[in-house]
């Protein structure tokens, strides 16, 4: 039983950086190339991700995202209207 609980924790470190990885597209796009790729190698590293995280949990967001970012994504979702067509 040991043995078996023993590899799944080995293995939660890589399966970690391949979700980093996954999603670090969608942190570059908010943060911007130089906090995004900040953030992402915070993320990667096993310890240094645990300790941001529980940091996270009480401050919010440790690294900002864009301040144009907000904005960008509310023009592109407007509210929609209940106006008929012409």
């Amino acid at each position: 039983m040991w043995n078996a609980a023993w590899r799944v924790i080995k293995v939660l470190p890589v399966v970690g950086i391949f979700l980093v990885l996954a999603t670090s597209a969608e942190v570059l796009r908010r943060k911007g190339n130089v906090f995004g790729t900040l953030a992402v190698l915070l993320d990667i590293l096993p310890v240094i991700c645990v300790v941001k995280a529980f940091i996270e949990v009480f401050t919010g967001d440790l690294i900002p995202n864009k301040p144009d970012h907000d904005q960008a994504q509310l023009s592109q979702n407007p509210v929609p209207s209940l106006e008929p067509a012409a």
